[in-house]
């Protein structure tokens, strides 16, 4: 049993604006490669949340934005997962076209706490 996965908003506009346009220009079977795909990360993920490789995270943090690409699909997913606590939920950030030009991994971070003096 794995760690649960859960969309930011932003991966699900992400998700939905991908959809539209793999219907609109390559068909439902497209779609449904992106839905097998996405179905095979969530459950990697969840599994082994420290499998994709560091895209951000903040110095001396556990806190990290990880990827992931789609087996046989060119898409990429990024995830933030919390490595000090393993109980935690993993959630994904973004979904990419593998040439999509992407923002920078760090807006993906939570924004830091302040430390008590």
């Amino acid at each position: 049993m794995g760690r649960r996965v859960r969309f930011r908003r932003e991966f699900a506009r992400d998700l939905r604006d991908q959809v539209r346009w793999l219907q609109e220009n390559r068909g439902i079977e497209w779609v449904e490669r992106l839905r097998t795909g996405l179905d095979e990360a969530i459950e990697l993920v969840a599994r082994f949340p420290g499998l994709g490789p560091a895209e951000a995270k903040h110095d001396g943090d556990q806190t990290v934005v990880r990827k992931i690409l789609l087996r046989k699909l060119p898409f990429v997913v990024w995830y933030l997962v919390d490595a000090a606590d393993p109980g935690s939920d993993i959630w994904l950030l973004r979904l990419f076209h593998a040439r999509q030009e992407r923002p920078p991994a760090e807006a993906g971070l939570p924004a830091r706490r302040r430390r008590k003096r």
